[in-house]
């Protein structure tokens, strides 16, 4: 044990299983990730990822308020006037069939 220490510096109990018998989680695996990267790096990414969630979030609400506003404005300015054409044409309809018996009548 001391030719190991002295030939590889301090060895941790966990230094002498091999690799692949050690099992790491995700979690641990990012946070090893942590050590290769200088600290302002890793405060400049997080600033990023911080601003991109907020953009995110910002074009989700203004994209679900715009489609809300153009969806009940197009029903509240199309509906009556898609009843008023119905109408209309029902109405033409009806005139249609009169005027069709009274010439079958005439004849």
């Amino acid at each position: 044990s001391s030719g190991i220490n002295a030939e590889y510096g301090e060895v941790d109990d966990l230094d002498l299983i091999p690799d692949e018998e050690l099992e790491e989680t995700y979690m641990e695996r990012i946070a090893g990730l942590k050590e290769m990267f200088p600290s302002p790096v890793r405060t400049g990414s997080s600033h990023l990822l911080g601003a991109t969630k907020s953009s995110s979030l910002w074009l989700y609400n203004f994209v679900r308020e715009a489609i809300w506003i153009t969806t009940t404005s197009a029903i509240i300015l199309a509906l009556p006037l898609a009843i008023e054409v119905t109408q209309i044409q029902a109405q033409d309809d009806l005139k249609k069939a009169r005027n069709e018996k009274l010439f079958e009548a005439k004849v």
